[in-house]
């Protein structure tokens, strides 16, 4: 026989898994937030062409595909970002989405970038990023980058 549940335990439970979800929730739009942040963290590096900090930024693993059609890992990406032949002065990011999947992230949005690489002129592109959290830290995976179509 179950013993009898008295309408205090009832709403006591209730309210314990409302703010379990509740806490649950926040973590997961603050967690969004982080990667939001990452991506514009990566960006700045990129830009000011620190090396220390993209060495500590992108994974070992590291592979992207750029709107040019390129594919660089980790090595070729940090050799290209510190080329005198890339000059970026701008870049604005639109619609940033985050999913989480345990360890991985996938952040997808738009970008604007101004300036050119080794000639090549990006116009607003797609993105999806994609980052994982390895010894409590998280990298760049990798991702790539699609124009938009000419309007």
């Amino acid at each position: 026989m179950l013993p009898k549940r008295t309408p205090m335990k009832r709403t006591l439970a209730i309210a314990l898994l409302g703010l379990l979800a509740s806490s649950r929730a926040w973590a997961q739009a603050t967690l969004e937030q982080d990667i939001i942040k990452l991506e514009q963290t990566v960006t700045d590096a990129q830009f000011k062409k620190d090396r220390a900090a993209l060495e500590r930024l992108l994974a070992d693993d590291y592979l992207y595909t750029h709107s040019n059609g390129s594919v660089l890992n980790k090595a070729q990406e940090i050799a290209e970002s510190m080329s005198s032949d890339v000059q970026w002065t701008d870049s604005k990011f639109a619609d940033l989405k985050v999913r989480i999947f345990g360890d991985v992230a996938v952040l997808t949005g738009e970008q604007t970038i101004q300036g050119t690489a080794k000639g090549y002129v990006p116009g607003p592109r797609r993105i999806t990023d994609i980052f994982v959290r390895r010894s409590g830290r998280w990298q760049w995976l990798g991702g790539q980058a699609t124009l938009e179509p000419t309007k």
